[in-house]
């Protein structure tokens, strides 16, 4: 297969790394674009080594910035896609979708953000195929879905093995730290750890006896934090296991709740957001909604108190080995049935 891979977010790599790798392996023919985001260039170059990246487009925060990227993207991927022809053309959003279709290139593209309303219907328009868990409401001709979370791309065990050695990179050990992810205050889907005071919670954790693992996106916090926690210098070299061996996470942004939840560790979730990707885990008691401080207050000692990380850790494991797919597995086998129009293989994920 000759396929294009849309590279949009640094939580894309991840996504599709593996199946990347497996079709590599196969000698399959593989281009790579992106949006230059944070530090997404590093990214890739650490998890996809000896391939090349050709950038198309700038990520802009601002509404202004995004209606300029929206337009003058859209046009260069159309400039590029009338350059190269392709058997498939893929990305975790809509932007490919939208230039493929002018060129009748087939499209296969995947989300989980449903309350992202505008994104949502672009995908499902724009798209031949767009893949979303079966939790996600959605359905129609050209929706597939797939039983559990685009994490479980990276994070399914067939990928991911817990290493201990991470930790004496920070002199910590296992169940003695928690780990906190914090996003800026430009993410403005969120409600900021600040509104909850994060030097207090730090306190809080060390008169508990825990140290605490900081993943602060707003560095400029951090003289003011370095004194009472660890402060991670982002990228991370396995940070997927410093997730699983700590006691319990605290997260204002929701991709990082979810890994941690699927890694075995109870997370609590200071986001804004009432997403429906988070309902199941949030059901399940491997994840905890909390929207102010005495609700946090509260939540951490039930945690502590009723040994909530063996019960998280048990719960995934039956989850992922009973219930929940490999969704790198289900990533090869959507390009292969699109690539090779085999129906047969599509049936098995339509959504009704």
């Amino acid at each position: 297969m000759k396929i294009l891979i849309d590279i949009l977010h640094p939580a894309d790599v991840n996504f599709f790394k593996n199946a990347i790798n497996i079709l590599k392996e196969k000698s399959n023919d593989i281009t790579i674009i992106f949006r230059h985001r944070g530090k997404i260039i590093e990214l890739l170059k650490s998890e996809l080594q000896n391939e090349q990246f050709i950038p198309v487009g700038q990520h802009h925060d601002s509404i202004l910035g995004k209606v300029f990227s929206f337009a003058t993207r859209n046009f260069n991927l159309l400039m590029f896609l009338r350059k190269n022809n392709f058997d498939l053309c893929t990305s975790y959003g809509f932007f490919v979708g939208i230039a493929s279709y002018f060129y009748r290139m087939p499209s296969v593209l995947f989300g989980d953000d449903y309350e992202y309303k505008l994104a949502h219907f672009l995908s499902e328009f724009s798209g031949d195929y767009f893949i979303i868990p079966a939790s996600v409401p959605s359905t129609g001709k050209n929706i597939l879905k797939y039983n559990g979370f685009k994490e479980l791309a990276y994070l399914h065990p067939n990928y991911f093995k817990p290493d201990r050695k991470v930790l004496e990179q920070y002199g910590i050990a296992p169940n003695n730290y928690v780990f906190i992810r914090e996003v800026s205050r430009a993410s403005l889907n969120y409600k900021n750890l600040r509104q909850m005071g994060l030097p207090e919670i730090i306190w809080n954790l060390n008169d508990f006896g825990l140290k605490v693992v900081l993943s602060l996106e707003d560095k400029t916090r951090a003289e003011s934090l370095k004194d009472k926690c660890i402060i991670l210098e982002e990228p991370v070299d396995d940070i997927f296991s410093l997730m699983h061996f700590a006691l319990f996470t605290i997260s204002s942004g929701d991709s990082m709740a979810r890994e941690s939840c699927l890694v075995g560790t109870p997370t609590i979730y200071t986001g804004g957001r009432d997403m429906i990707i988070n309902k199941e885990l949030i059901e399940r008691g491997c994840m905890f909604k909390v929207d102010n401080k005495q609700q946090l207050s509260t939540t951490i000692e039930n945690i502590i108190e009723n040994d909530i990380k063996k019960e998280t850790m048990a719960i995934i494991e039956r989850a992922v080995k009973h219930e929940w797919m490999d969704t790198t597995k289900v990533i090869l086998d959507i390009w292969y049935a699109v690539a090779n129009k085999d129906e047969a293989i599509l049936e098995k994920y339509k959504s009704g």
